[in-house]
């Protein structure tokens, strides 16, 4: 089976996308495999495709859309990797939440509880956590200010290096 991951990319201005754009081509290794985006759910091929989906499908369908609002960039780590976040401050709780939601039924085996689930939009990779936070700050100094919203959850999978999108889901206007 493949494995499915479930993301939000968000609505985002002209002038964020571009300039999230610019500071992941220098910053972000993943920047070729997809868009800017919320991850909702990780990599899981347990479960079988159309009850991933079906499951996915249920919840958008029960979400209402939501605003959000990045005003820092944050660093964080696993193992040797440092990361640089846009995290939310308005919709934070509603990227949270929607994580939870979907993490029930038949993916509720594989919730992680032991990494927490912080809500963000990854924008670099450091060498280190040392690195991310040299890159968080010289962020954060020219000025976080990214806005958007989220109005769809997507249901895909990498192949051949893309992320490919095998089911959009709205969520309710």
């Amino acid at each position: 089976m493949r494995k499915l991951y479930t993301v939000a990319f968000p609505s985002l201005a002209d002038a964020d996308t571009r300039c999230i754009a610019e500071f992941r081509a220098a910053h972000d290794r993943q920047a070729s495999v997809l868009g800017p985006h919320f991850t909702l759910l990780f990599a899981c091929d347990a479960v079988d495709e159309t009850a991933y989906i079906d499951h996915a499908r249920t919840i958008a369908a029960t979400t209402r859309a939501f605003p959000f609002h990045c005003r820092t960039a944050e660093p964080d780590a696993d193992e040797d990797t440092g990361y640089v976040f846009l995290v939310p401050d308005t919709g934070r709780d509603a990227v949270t939440a929607l994580h939870g939601a979907l993490y029930t039924g038949p993916l509720a085996p594989f919730l992680r509880k032991d990494i927490p689930s912080v809500a963000h939009i990854t924008v670099g990779h450091g060498a280190d956590l040392a690195a991310a936070m040299r890159l968080c700050e010289a962020l954060n100094a020219r000025g976080v200010d990214v806005a958007g919203t989220v109005d769809h959850i997507v249901v895909g999978c990498v192949e051949h290096g893309r992320f490919v999108e095998l089911a959009k889901l709205p969520l309710l206007a």
